[in-house]
């Protein structure tokens, strides 16, 4: 009896020193099992407001109204962003801006969009070919071209 008695006073505080260490490392991993999700969070919602609030206006002002309009804006890096309005946001920076309406061919313009700031575009829409064009249409009429007018 006396041996059992013994042996089980060696052991109990082997158990304990063994316990203290996996406890602490339960805690420890159920700590950062809590506070990882809590960080993603954290970070989801930092990203989201600088996505929301840390931009600057653009704003295409024409010299003819116009019905349909495709803006394609392309950053430094080269990514493209198409818009089919006249006023959108941007995140501020340099951008070269391909702008189309009604049929005309392409305008191209570069802008610099500054934080909280309204950039202005101008674009005239008038194309000098199609106006030539129709000048040159008009010259080679015929008279028996009843149909052409």
């Amino acid at each position: 009896m006396n041996a059992v008695k013994q042996s089980t006073e060696t052991l109990a505080p082997a158990l304990v020193k063994s316990n203290n260490k996996l406890s602490t490392a339960k805690d420890t991993l159920a700590l950062m099992a809590t506070s990882i999700p809590v960080l993603g969070l954290f970070g989801s919602g930092v990203v989201w407001a600088a996505g929301t609030y840390y931009v600057g206006d653009v704003n295409i002002a024409t010299d003819k109204p116009f019905h349909n309009l495709t803006v394609k804006a392309f950053d430094l890096k080269g990514h493209e962003t198409t818009f089919h309005t006249p006023r959108f946001q941007l995140m501020p920076g340099r951008y070269h801006l391909e702008i189309t309406a009604d049929n005309v061919s392409a305008r191209r313009a570069d802008t610099v969009v500054n934080f909280q700031q309204l950039s202005n575009v101008p674009i005239e829409l008038t194309d000098e070919a199609v106006i030539e064009t129709a000048a040159e249409k008009s010259k080679k009429r015929h008279w028996w071209h009843l149909w052409r007018r």
